[in-house]
């Protein structure tokens, strides 16, 4: 892959995946959510709608990330019970709940560390009241410090505070590797400093193997060297376009972009089969961020356009052919 894809192909691609939906729409084959196997779900905002589609898609579960509504700050304990019910009756689990943005661990005000450190817990304590034994998050970052600095602060942080309510609720969290500022943690040199000073396996990753690749690091070298710490896991491609690359260089931009997956260059038979040998049991979640398989401007509708409904449903049709199931 690597060339911008035709307008033309565009039009084929949505006949060919809207004829595909309805008979993906069916459930597809499922395993017991307390089997020995990873869950296959999607990275979804809350709605009921949505939820019901993921089922509907053959997913097992959904992830959901905080939002304006979705929040433990915000929601009464009606709205709360009222969206366990909706799970329950759409039969989407939550299987674990994200809290990236705005949550930094090692934020360099301490007032303000204090307020994100008593935020993140309250977000662990509903995450376990959604029935959750997962909870993604970021590792922070102190702009300027070295990445041993972080790393020490960071583990002072989880040995002190989180593992102690985690061990309580025999919860695990763990951060997600995408390269931001409020994320330090996001290549295998740092990650490993972390765990490193932190012995508890209550923390690990939410590893997500499209960010190594744009950041030319062997996604599953990697996934094997912390396979005992990979607690929940993305599934996202992603696409080196070379003739950008070779124009604008590494510091340029649109030489790379995330795809569902099977439509990029990771190896996913390889990468499932290290988390397969790694007796890994959370959630593999879809996160769709592929333009081509989208509608701009509809986030924060309560359904997806059809577009992104097919992304879903070709991102569950290719991993499926890799992952343990009833066939029967």
């Amino acid at each position: 892959m690597g060339l911008e894809q035709p307008d033309g192909m565009k039009t084929a691609r949505a006949g060919g995946a809207a004829a595909a939906t309805a008979a993906a729409a069916a459930k597809s084959p499922e395993i017991a959510l307390d089997s020995q196997y990873p869950k296959l779900a999607m990275i979804t905002p809350y709605s009921p709608q949505k939820l019901a589609f993921a089922t509907a898609a053959g997913y097992e579960g959904v992830v959901i990330p905080l939002d304006d509504f979705f929040d433990p700050d915000r929601l009464t304990d009606t709205q709360i019970d009222s969206i366990r019910s909706t799970s329950h009756s759409t039969g989407a689990r939550i299987i674990s709940i994200e809290c990236m943005w705005g949550l930094n661990h090692i934020d360099p005000e301490p007032a303000q560390r204090v307020n994100v450190h008593a935020r993140f817990i309250r977000c662990i304590e509903f995450a376990h009241r959604l029935g959750c034994k997962f909870i993604g998050t970021f590792s922070g970052g102190i702009p300027g410090a070295t990445g041993d600095r972080q790393a020490k602060e960071l583990a002072e942080v989880v040995n002190e505070k989180y593992v102690p309510l985690l061990d309580k609720l025999d919860m695990h969290m763990g951060w997600e590797n995408y390269p931001t500022k409020e994320n330090f943690a996001t290549v295998p040199e740092l990650c490993g400093r972390v765990f490193d000073l932190v012995p508890s396996h209550r923390l690990g990753l939410e590893y997500d193997p499209s960010h190594f690749v744009r950041q030319y690091v062997d996604p599953i070298a990697t996934a094997w060297r912390f396979r005992d710490r990979i607690f929940a896991a993305h599934a996202k491609d992603t696409e080196i376009v070379q003739p950008t690359l070779q124009q604008v260089g590494i510091h340029g931009q649109g030489w790379w972009r995330y795809r569902i997956p099977g439509q990029g260059l990771i190896d996913w038979p390889k990468f499932i089969t290290v988390l397969l040998q790694a007796g890994f049991r959370g959630g593999l979640a879809v996160e769709h961020e592929d333009k081509f398989w989208d509608e701009p401007n509809t986030a924060h509708q309560p359904d997806f356009p059809q577009a992104r409904k097919d992304g879903f449903i070709l991102a569950n049709r290719f991993l499926r052919m890799y992952l343990p199931t009833r066939l029967s």
